[in-house]
């Protein structure tokens, strides 16, 4: 009975051991697996790369003025007595828009010109004053030889035509003086009427008459509407690409946006450096299309094109720190990064110049934590392990 109990318990510790060993025919896990069996891969969202003709347009926003508008100011202050144009009037150069009360500005002149004529007597009773006193010293040297006369009174004879010369000089320059007075105050005089620069058309009258005017403040503008051109500012990212050949589309939102043909007028040398930008002024091809300055426009801009171009979406082209720009391309589901050249540079597509060709695919969103070499799952497309994992 005892020998029964001993093996009894030996069977049982036997089944206990045998049930907890592990099965040799199950292999321990060999790395990460998804639900469906497979490695995992990832996500990733990917756009082809495309072959055919590509060209770049760049579109931007402008106003149009001209180079021949001025404010036409008062130089002096006074009343406006006369109002001679009006808004809309046309203007030949020269003719005389607004007066200025000349009263007080007359009255000047004639001071100034009684000043000057005062200062030319004082200086011609200065000089023959000198004149005398210089011939009295050449009588009186030649006695001084003799001892006829004293040292002493040559010398204050000399002093004498030092003080007569000083005071020739002083004369002279207060004549000077006055005469340049006189020549503003003339200046004035003439304008007391305000006069159009160019032939134009007046755009605005700011006062009336009987408004009393400071200096400066202004009076008129005056428009040449023949010298009319939209100025647009061009990104630095585009500025290479324009040349005075580019072709040109404006449209205006306030002629019912139809494409008008124009041309590069003039090109700055040098960008804004506190924009970055390019200054180009551009003109319509039509001059008799009726434009305003102020009016609002679109200039589109052809910035170049390639028969046989190979793009990607510019979204998908990353840069390293040094600017070197790069793509991640997937071959076969695994990602490689790629070094490429660019080309022509648009807002939604790039022409790849060097690094790719059409028979691959590249990842435009899910590449933050790829590394060359790994296996991605497309999103846009239903994998098989995808497929199995929620089966």
């Amino acid at each position: 009975m005892r020998v029964t109990g001993y093996v009894a318990a030996l069977l049982a510790m036997m089944m206990i051991a045998g049930g907890c060993k592990p099965s040799e025919s199950s292999g321990g896990p060999k790395g990460p697996k998804m639900a469906g069996g497979g490695e995992v891969r990832a996500s990733v969202e990917t756009v082809e790369v495309e072959r055919g003709p590509f060209a770049v347009q760049g579109d931007y926003a402008g106003e149009f003025q001209s180079d021949g508008m001025a404010e036409l100011s008062s130089d002096i202050a006074g009343r406006v007595i006369t109002i001679e144009a009006n808004i809309g009037d046309k203007v030949e150069q020269g003719q005389v828009l607004a007066e200025v009360d000349a009263t007080p500005t007359q009255q000047r002149v004639r001071e100034l010109n009684a000043s000057v004529m005062m200062s030319r007597a004082s200086l011609e009773e200065s000089r023959v004053q000198l004149g005398n006193l210089r011939s009295d010293l050449g009588r009186k040297e030649p006695l001084l030889a003799r001892q006829m006369i004293t040292e002493r009174e040559i010398e204050e004879l000399r002093s004498q035509i030092s003080a007569s010369e000083q005071r020739v000089a002083v004369a002279e320059a207060t004549i000077a003086q006055n005469q340049a007075r006189l020549a503003s105050a003339r200046e004035d005089l003439r304008n007391t009427k305000i006069r159009a620069p160019f032939d134009g058309l007046v755009g605005e009258r700011y006062v009336d008459r009987g408004t009393y005017v400071s200096p400066g403040q202004t009076i008129f503008r005056v428009i040449d509407d023949s010298d009319i051109y939209v100025s647009v500012r061009i990104p630095e990212r585009d500025a290479p690409r324009v040349q005075r050949e580019t072709p040109v589309t404006l449209r205006v939102g306030a002629l019912g946006s139809a494409p008008l043909q124009g041309k590069i007028h003039r090109i700055a040398p040098a960008l804004d450096p506190a924009t970055r930008s390019l200054r180009v002024d551009v003109v319509l091809d039509d001059e008799s299309v009726r434009i305003r300055p102020g009016m609002y426009a679109r200039v589109s801009m052809q910035l170049g094109s390639v028969e046989d171009a190979i793009t990607v979406s510019s979204q998908a082209i990353l840069r390293e720190r040094d600017g070197t720009p790069y793509v991640w391309k997937v071959v076969d589901g695994t990602a490689h990064r790629q070094e490429i050249v660019l080309g022509l540079v648009g807002e939604q597509r790039t022409q790849v110049v060097e690094g790719l060709d059409e028979s691959v695919s590249v990842v435009l969103r899910g590449h933050e934590k790829l590394q060359d070499g790994s296996k991605v799952r497309d999103i846009n497309t239903n994998a098989g392990d995808d497929t199995g994992a929620k089966g």
